[in-house]
C-alpha cells in the first residue's frame, strides 16, 4: 500500500500493481517523457496512475492535478523500490 498527501493534507492511500516487463517499460517511458517535458505532459502523468495503481479513470478524475502529479511519482518509487528488494 502506497501512501501521498494530497492537497488540503488529506492522505490518499492505494494499491501499486505488480507490473510485468512490458508494462514497467511503457510505465518509465510515459514518466520520464512527462518529467523531462516542457511544458509539462500532464496526460503521460495520468496514463501512469492507470498503469502503476489500481485507479480506474472515474476514480483518477476525483482528484487534482497536482495529486495525480503526486500519485504517478509514488508509483515510480515504490514500483523501483520492489525491484531493488528482488535483486538483494
Amino acid at each position: 500500500m502506497a501512501k501521498i498527501t494530497g492537497e488540503n493534507k488529506k492522505d490518499i492511500e492505494f494499491e501499486v500493481k505488480e507490473l510485468n516487463l512490458q508494462d514497467r517499460g511503457k510505465f518509465n517511458n510515459l514518466y520520464h517523457k512527462a518529467e523531462l517535458s516542457e511544458p509539462l505532459d500532464w496526460t503521460s502523468f495520468a496514463q501512469c496512475c492507470l498503469i502503476g495503481s489500481k485507479f480506474t479513470e472515474d476514480e483518477l478524475n476525483e482528484f487534482t492535478d497536482i495529486e495525480i502529479i503526486l500519485i504517478a511519482k509514488e508509483c515510480y518509487l515504490v514500483v523501483n523500490k520492489k525491484k531493488l528488494k528482488k535483486s538483494s
